[in-house]
């Protein structure tokens, strides 16, 4: 009977250590999509923009002296994605969701516009970190809002009852209209600017994918890479 008792408990801090990490992962979710996404835009579009940066294409198979690119690109997305945890940690569901999909977003965006990536990823950024600091204001205003007490503001509003009555509407309003703002009209806000510069901009028919850098060493070696090759051989 010990050892069944044994094996019965066993069994039960297993089932438990399992449901515990379950639960930790499906909370922690939206936070670990959110860093998969922000690091896949690091050491892709990041890394892609820090080469094109100090990209010099060679011209008549003349080559230019490689250049050390700069991490600012990389640095910018480090700061995006760390303000971005700070204020969903501080506010909780269902931002951190949103702001997951807000991310991959941003990433399907960056992979399906080769010719806009440069302007994209400034874009991009902007719209998560000003995202993050209306959450952060959020949160700040509710924090600020709950210390307040309505012998403070007695004097104010004509009395404690008035200034309690008060206080109560407008956190309630505030409360209100800032869900609706983070979770509905800041998102599609978000997303509806990167879709209308998916529809704005024409896709290159000869070359749907086609980056800057391409485009860029197409015109330097006015697209003749066999002319410039004979060029070459013939010097």
């Amino acid at each position: 009977m010990k050892l069944m008792d044994w094996l019965v408990d066993l069994a039960i801090y297993v089932a438990n250590s399992g449901l515990f990490i379950i639960y930790v992962v499906v909370d922690t979710a939206p936070w670990w999509l959110s860093l998969s996404a922000a690091t896949f835009i690091a050491l892709t579009f990041d890394r892609w923009a820090q080469l094109l940066a100090v990209y010099a294409p060679s011209r008549y198979a003349k080559t230019s002296t490689p250049v050390r690119p700069p991490r600012t690109a990389q640095i910018t997305t480090g700061i995006a994605v760390g303000l971005w945890l700070i204020a969903t940690w501080s506010l909780g569901p269902p931002v951190t969701l949103i702001g997951a999909v807000m991310w991959w977003v941003a990433a399907l965006a960056l992979a399906v516009m080769p010719q806009q990536r440069w302007s994209l990823l400034w874009t991009t950024k902007a719209g998560m970190v000003l995202y993050s600091i209306a959450i952060l204001g959020y949160r700040l205003y509710l924090w600020q809002a709950s210390r307040l007490s309505p012998a403070q503001l007695a004097d104010v509003f004509g009395g404690q009852a008035s200034a309690a009555q008060i206080i109560a509407q407008n956190t309630g309003t505030f409360a209100t209209v800032g869900a609706w703002l983070l979770w509905a009209v800041m998102p599609a806000g978000y997303i509806s600017v990167l879709v209308q510069n998916w529809a704005a901009q024409p896709m290159s028919l000869v070359n749907p994918l086609a980056g800057m850098r391409d485009v860029l060493a197409q015109i330097r070696t006015r697209g003749n890479h066999d002319s410039a090759s004979s060029e070459a051989s013939r010097e």
